[in-house]
């Protein structure tokens, strides 16, 4: 049996790689932060042009505004999706978290199967949809055990290698690591902070330009091939606010390094705290600071150590086969194969 796998989303440049192994690619607009009612109603227009054009068999919707607005657009045209919400969008209560429930209802309540990345994030949507919705439970996108092998530990602490990996933008937790390299550096002048992403927000262009002159951070642009760069380090750094289940923790400690991150949902189950790496309360930038050091003094075998519980862990618990398996599980019963 032949397979026609369509990919919907703006263009980034992990879509050629895609697009080299058989996928298709069609280019959508997609306003992925903004709350304008008039951007929302052209992408749910979008989608359905898209939709009832190819007619797939299944849809597999990811990340928010793709599942609520491809969910409405798929239960319309009577097609199977399923959903991988991938991080929970909540405001104080409102009107706009009344919006968002409201949506995720509307959008998920048609759904085959729902996969949950975390807890936090099963127990509010499962609360919105009154378990009515079938779910699995996923370890996020798991990890390619095989494409992230264990890497051997750097061999001294002489330089001290914590890597950013995120969009430049608010809510993964910019501010926070630049302040805490601030205060870092100058006490600890061995350890290096790299930062790896795009500028989600070129207000940030300026601050980090200058925090490089100045040696505090350096900027390691965006890279589509992270594994020279994850064995070259010691740990990472993960101050975001909010997450389905990060793959910067779960690569990471699969090539053995350990992770400093914010204890949120999709950062905490990465991690068994101190054996391989830490938490910290989040946006709380003294509690970085803090976990940074505790790191920073640990003698050279007990980094490596941690390096080493985080790769067992990911062998017990993230193994990208796991999420695979459950997939196509769930395709087939979509499909009623």
């Amino acid at each position: 049996m032949g397979f026609r796998v369509v990919i919907s989303c703006p263009y980034g440049k992990k879509l050629d790689f895609l697009t080299e192994k058989g996928a298709e690619w069609v280019d959508i607009k997609i306003d992925r932060r903004g709350t304008s009612i008039l951007n929302d109603l052209n992408l749910l227009k979008q989608y359905y042009t898209q939709i009832k054009e190819i007619h797939p068999d299944v849809v597999l919707c990811y990340t928010t505004k793709c599942s609520i607005y491809g969910g409405i657009v798929c239960q319309k045209l009577h097609i199977p999706y399923i959903v991988n919400n991938a991080g929970l969008v909540e405001n104080d209560k409102g009107l706009l978290e009344f919006i968002m429930r409201r949506l995720y209802f509307i959008g998920f309540k048609g759904a085959t199967c729902i996969m949950y990345q975390n807890e936090r994030e099963r127990e509010y949507v499962n609360a919105i949809l009154k378990n009515k919705v079938p779910y699995r439970n996923i370890p996020g996108s798991g990890v390619n055990l095989d494409e992230f092998p264990f890497v051997e530990y750097p061999t001294n602490d002489d330089e001290i290698i914590f890597n950013y990996v995120a969009r430049i933008v608010g809510f993964k937790g910019i501010d926070e690591l630049l302040e805490a390299a601030q205060r870092i550096k100058p006490k600890y002048p061995q350890v290096k902070f790299i930062l790896y992403g795009d500028y989600d927000d070129d207000n940030y262009r300026q601050n980090v330009a200058a925090l490089e002159k100045k040696g505090i951070v350096e900027y390691g642009g965006i890279q589509l091939d992270m594994k020279p760069y994850i064995a070259k380090a010691h740990a990472v750094i993960h101050p975001s606010y909010y997450e389905g289940m990060t793959n910067v923790i779960l690569e990471h400690a699969a090539m053995g390094r350990p992770a400093i991150a914010s204890d949120i949902p999709g950062c905490r189950e990465g991690i068994d705290e101190g054996v391989s790496g830490y938490t910290f309360e989040l946006k709380n930038v003294n509690a970085l600071v803090d976990k940074i050091e505790q790191f920073v003094s640990l003698p050279h075998d007990a980094k490596a150590n941690m390096g080493l519980a985080a790769r067992k862990k990911m062998e017990r618990e993230f193994d990208r086969n796991i999420v695979t398996n459950i997939y196509i599980e769930e395709i087939n019963r979509a499909l009623k194969v």
